[in-house]
């Protein structure tokens, strides 16, 4: 009530829900709070003695809770945000925050407040709890304590996990609004600060990034070059030719699906079959790479047109960077989807969606008819019947263009292939042998299989899609999310037999309208696909991310794809038309090899020492930008 005038009109319904969240994670809290009375509670002491100490111990936690939402407050107040854990930082010059705390805040009259909360607590809890525990008989019959066990373990397990569905309550369903005082009014300041404690120490140095700031600007094209003030920000014009007929986007991640177990990649026992189909109408970039390996670290980079340089755990998974300038979200007059068979709390991928894409509807667990066949929700088979099914209601309903990123996650573990398959056969040793599958980097046929389910299911997708009236307004592009370690597959040469091979991925863009068919070869990156969806559709946008938009003839002069393997070995890896650079930081050893002599893995910066100091420096440059923007860059207006 305090802090109402930040309240955006017209939002009282959203409030309320967040209000609902907010006491699911209060609940939790009073929840864990309980936890060293149960533990205290079962050891062999006297009685009155017990809960004498556990008055004295919930004294203690309540005015410590009392204290550190006094503080939320006042946190809320300058900062504009929930308390979390970089309020350590502030300990770390204690004399100047707190004279910053003794002339900003009412101090005295806030100490008084908590003294005074605690001191009622604990007249409450001793003058009328405690009488009552020691005065209640102790309960002997066995069938009575069991059913009372039953009943509090059922309940505490619901509240602490707090949800009904596959994973837990998280904080980023706190951000699954744009609206930013909601999302704040949603969190518990307490359980915030324990969500953020890994991540409390900014991932960037900010004087490397100037170092090799101008570099890393003139590569992405920006004008207003501004080392001090590490401006990434480009802004580039409508095109009227073509935002006029306002086309359809529809994005579609394939999980694992690396170049080389592709048919495209020359995998010779038919993997794709539908995907080699659409490819052969379409436009294919034979040369488009992941910043990196896993799936959450690719949807953010898909999204925000930034590599997940997070460390620690991915940025989906981090609330401070959960405020990211998303180019979808400038798609201002369209309908906008997000479908995942499984729960977008996974990985904590709802933050990044919902927080940074306005108006953004996300089907995920629970919005299908279709059931869950294994841990990944529904099938992709069904889940791309599903997209097209709610697409093509929507479309009907509101006549509106529309940008739908549907993403596959069917093709892992347990390789589940669903009764409901239309016709879907699967192959066996019959019809191909393992020796076979394995020499083009499959592991087992049910890996094999569960990668022509979900070729199928694309091809099944785009069977439905092309008897609809928008289907020649809407650009599609098809990619995969990351590849796998190569296996030492025999078409793979032996210079991508290492952690090159994992990031190479195919992509298509699919709008016989618009697009010839055809393959280009000229090197591009998933951060460049925002940009490039953009272009296509003609709409003004502005980024800060590290992606150019491929069909901007300003960037063909040099183009490169940044990627980094964020396990150990740690490095980091460019590719361009000729060469692939690959440096390890920790010992500060790198390789250059020119791929295009030939296939072998010969390092030859002893023979080009120019172009590997070249590529050294936009390589380090490109890392060092992401790891500063990626902490710095909230929605453009």
């Amino acid at each position: 009530m305090f802090f109402k005038d930040n309240m955006t009109p017209g939002t009282t319904g959203l409030i309320i829900e967040n209000l609902w969240l907010g006491f699911r994670f209060d609940l939790r809290l009073a929840l864990f709070m309980l936890v060293p009375a149960i533990l205290f509670i079962n050891l062999p002491l006297n009685p009155a003695f017990k809960v004498r100490l556990m008055n004295w111990l919930y004294g203690a936690l309540f005015t410590i809770v009392n204290f550190l939402y006094i503080v939320d407050a006042g946190y809320f107040g300058y900062l504009k945000s929930r308390l979390n854990a970089t309020v350590i930082q502030f300990l770390k010059n204690p004399i100047i925050s707190f004279e910053m705390v003794r002339e900003s805040y009412p101090w005295p009259v806030l100490l008084i407040v908590i003294i005074l909360l605690s001191a009622a607590w604990y007249f409450i809890i001793s003058r009328f709890i405690t009488p009552k525990l020691l005065a209640s008989p102790f309960v002997t019959s066995s069938k009575t304590r069991f059913v009372g066990a039953v009943f509090f373990i059922v309940i505490f397990a619901f509240g602490t996990y707090g949800s009904v569905k596959m994973y837990p309550l998280r904080w980023s369903e706190a951000f699954s609004t744009t609206d930013v005082f909601a999302a704040n009014l949603s969190l518990n300041p307490i359980l915030y600060v324990t969500d953020t404690y890994t991540f409390r120490n900014a991932e960037y140095e900010k004087d490397k990034t100037q170092e090799s700031y101008e570099l890393v600007a003139n590569f992405l094209g920006v004008d207003n070059i501004d080392p001090k003030n590490l401006n990434y920000v480009r802004a580039f014009p409508g095109d009227a030719s073509k935002s006029g007929t306002q086309p359809n986007i529809v994005v579609i991640v394939m999980e694992s699906m690396g170049w080389y177990i592709t048919g495209l990649g020359g995998a010779e026992v038919n993997p794709s079959p539908n995907l080699d189909l659409i490819a052969r109408e379409s436009l294919v970039f034979s040369n488009f790479y992941t910043p990196t390996i896993a799936t959450a670290r690719s949807i953010f980079a898909a999204v925000t047109s930034l590599p997940d340089t997070s460390k620690v755990k991915t940025g989906s998974r981090n609330p401070f960077v959960v405020n990211q300038h998303a180019i979808m979200g400038e798609f201002k007059n369209y309908d906008k989807f997000y479908f995942l068979g499984g729960s977008a709390n996974w990985g904590n991928i709802r933050g990044i969606f919902s927080y940074n894409i306005p108006n953004l509807n996300i089907f995920e667990e629970g919005s299908y008819k279709s059931p869950r066949v294994d841990v990944w929700g529904i099938s992709d088979l069904n889940l791309f019947k599903e997209a097209h099914e709610n697409i093509q209601q929507n479309f009907d309903k509101n006549k509106k263009p529309f940008f739908a990123f549907i993403q596959t996650a069917g093709f892992h573990r347990p390789y589940t292939i669903p009764a409901d398959n239309d016709g879907f056969v699967v192959k066996t040793p019959s019809d191909v042998s393992e020796a076979e599958i394995r020499s083009f980097g499959f592991d087992s046929l049910e890996q094999y299989n569960a990668m022509r389910l979900q070729d199928f299911a694309l091809g099944k997708f785009f069977e439905l899609a092309k008897k609809e009236d928008w289907y020649d307004n809407t650009i599609f592009v098809i990619f995969g999310d990351h590849s796998l370690p190569s296996n030492n597959a025999k078409h793979v040469p032996a210079w991508k037999q290492g952690l090159a091979n994992s990031y190479h991925v195919p992509f298509i863009i699919h709008s016989p309208k618009r697009i010839a068919p055809g393959v280009e070869t000229k090197i591009a990156s998933e951060m460049d696909v925002m940009p490039t969806l953009a272009g296509l559709a003609g709409i003004p946008y502005k980024t800060r991310g590290l992606g150019r938009d491929l069909f901007n003839p300003k960037f063909d002069e040099y183009r490169a794809a940044f990627s980094y393997n964020w396990y150990a070995p740690f490095n980091l890896s460019l590719i361009d038309k000729d060469f692939y650079f690959e440096y390890i930081p920790y010992n500060q050893q790198g390789k250059l090899v020119k791929y295009t002599d030939g296939p072998a893995d010969v390092n030859v910066k002893d023979e080009y020492p120019e172009k590997y100091k070249e590529m050294e420096a936009l390589t380090k440059g490109l890392y060092e930008s992401a790891r500063y923007i990626m902490h710095n860059n909230p929605k453009l207006d």
